[in-house]
């Protein structure tokens, strides 16, 4: 049997099953690449296998994985039991609620690493209101906010890790595609110490210059509101996390000794979660404060164009 393009996992817990139907609707509408569904469930009280059985074979989709787990781990162990079942050349990690933002979506992700030969590719979001009766776009900024660096023409690794580890310039999970091997290869690397936020194992491949690049459109679409990056409940372990994950980097080799010096400075102030001592540390580091005030006065943002007829396949809306 010949291995499937991508391997979307579909990250569930207590999900609602309209939000997990209308993502999978997006996914099942993907063109011209192969692709297999892995349904990953971290312990739900009710995982919904019967229903979600259901539905794919009312779609008349075979090509699907139940990786269920008996008890609830965190995001991280669940995405790993994800990724250890999922047979794709590249992992899209999608949670119910978001879409792929349009029918081409996956396959020019595909296309864009292979051609670039990149273990991580990334294109830009949609953000839409998740408590929205209709389908309604936000405008928000847009994650990262310097995306030079990660052209395949301007690609600059020097530049992505100061960028990412130190100004916070993230990349949104929702947006990439990862090499199998490498996403599992790093998520081993945080396995036991960030529960939540898989998408900090980006954090380490940026530190080990691991390629990452931008594909200039938009390839998902995220509900804004209920996530877990989204919750107000959550910014402690987010926080938690956040510094898991740089104690990690923190325990890796380093040669450059100076870049390691203004990690542990940034990780000890800048992710403190000490509004005074975050902004002691850009005073002590005037570049820094002018990439970021650059940021702030004009920053990139979100797209709210989309393709309504997708839309409406999507949540069934279409009249």
């Amino acid at each position: 049997m010949v291995s499937p393009d991508v391997s979307v996992i579909v990250l569930t817990y207590n999900s609602g099953l309209n939000d997990l139907k209308n993502t999978l609707r997006s996914v099942l509408l993907q063109q011209d690449v192969s692709y297999e569904i892995v349904i990953a469930d971290d312990g739900s009280a009710d995982n919904l296998s019967g229903e979600i059985t259901a539905f794919f074979e009312s779609a008349g989709f075979t090509d699907y994985k139940l990786v269920l787990n008996e008890e609830n781990h965190g995001t991280v162990i669940n995405v790993i039991s994800g990724v250890s079942k999922a047979e794709g050349k590249y992992i899209k990690l999608i949670s119910p609620g978001d879409y792929l933002y349009d029918a081409g979506a996956l396959k020019d992700l595909f296309d864009f690493a292979e051609k670039n030969e990149a273990p991580l590719v990334f294109g830009d979001i949609l953000i839409f209101d998740s408590a929205a009766e209709t389908f309604t776009p936000i405008q928000k900024w847009a994650y990262p906010q310097i995306t030079g660096c990660y052209a395949p023409d301007g690609y600059d690794p020097d530049e992505i890790k100061l960028n990412y580890l130190v100004l916070a310039d993230n990349i949104h999970g929702v947006s990439t595609l990862v090499e199998r091997n490498t996403l599992l290869r790093y998520l081993k690397k945080i396995e036991g110490k960030v529960k939540f936020c898989e998408d900090l194992s980006y954090r380490l491949m940026a530190f080990d210059s691991v390629k990452m690049l931008h594909c200039p459109r938009p390839v998902a679409m995220y509900g804004y509101g209920g996530g877990v990056s989204t919750s107000g409940k959550w910014e402690e372990r987010l926080h938690n996390d956040t510094k898991a994950a740089n104690d990690v980097i923190l325990s890796e080799d380093c040669s450059n000794a100076r870049f390691r010096d203004l990690l542990v400075h940034a990780f000890e102030e800048r992710y403190s979660g000490d509004r005074d001592r975050t902004k002691k540390f850009f005073a002590k580091h005037p570049q820094l404060l002018m990439k970021k005030f650059k940021m702030e006065r004009s920053p990139r943002l979100t797209t709210t164009d989309y393709d309504k007829s997708f839309i409406e396949k999507v949540t069934e809306t279409a009249s």
